[in-house]
């Protein structure tokens, strides 16, 4: 009975690591190692049972992954920066007669309509920059096109509207 309970007792101390080996001189030396992991410390938190960090995105969107440190130390990569979802923007510039407004529809980083308000333009010049040029953005996903012929104010005026709008998401 004395040898189980001997065994037991062994058995626990070697599963807590708190056993003492031996060196060379015969002096008994403790177990200094103290790994530390996310689980605590001992058997569950040292080794591969460490694991690193969760990175997110700034938007929320973009996901890290979890590291494995070998002593319960890794660290996780961050995720990256989510895009920018679909939404709808407003902007104003004054044009030749008067405030010319816009409203931008885009998704992430892709202008998906335009549409622009002056009510004061010159009506049939002014006004047919208002027609045409949200078309032209629209195309090329850019205000970086050229204006309507003879409405260079106005023109001028949907586009700044537009990149205020921009700006602002």
């Amino acid at each position: 009975m004395k040898k189980i309970a001997l065994i037991l007792c062994v058995m626990i101390f070697m599963s807590l690591g708190l056993a003492a080996c031996a060196d060379n001189n015969g002096n008994n030396t403790g177990n200094t190692d103290n790994n530390t992991g996310t689980n605590g410390t001992g058997t569950n938190g040292t080794g591969t049972n460490g694991t690193g960090t969760n990175g997110t995105g700034t938007n929320g969107n973009g996901t890290g992954t979890n590291g494995t440190g070998t002593n319960g130390n890794g660290t996780g990569t961050n995720g990256g920066n989510g895009a920018a979802g679909a939404g709808t923007l407003q902007g104003s510039a004054q044009g030749y007669g008067g405030e010319v407004t816009v409203t931008v529809t885009v998704d992430g980083d892709d202008i998906v309509s335009v549409e622009a308000v002056g009510e004061k333009e010159t009506q049939g010049v002014g006004s047919k920059a208002i027609e045409e040029l949200p078309d032209k953005i629209e195309d090329a996903d850019s205000t970086d096109v050229e204006g309507v012929s003879g409405a260079t104010v106005t023109s001028n005026a949907i586009k700044e509207a537009v990149d205020k709008a921009l700006k602002d998401k």
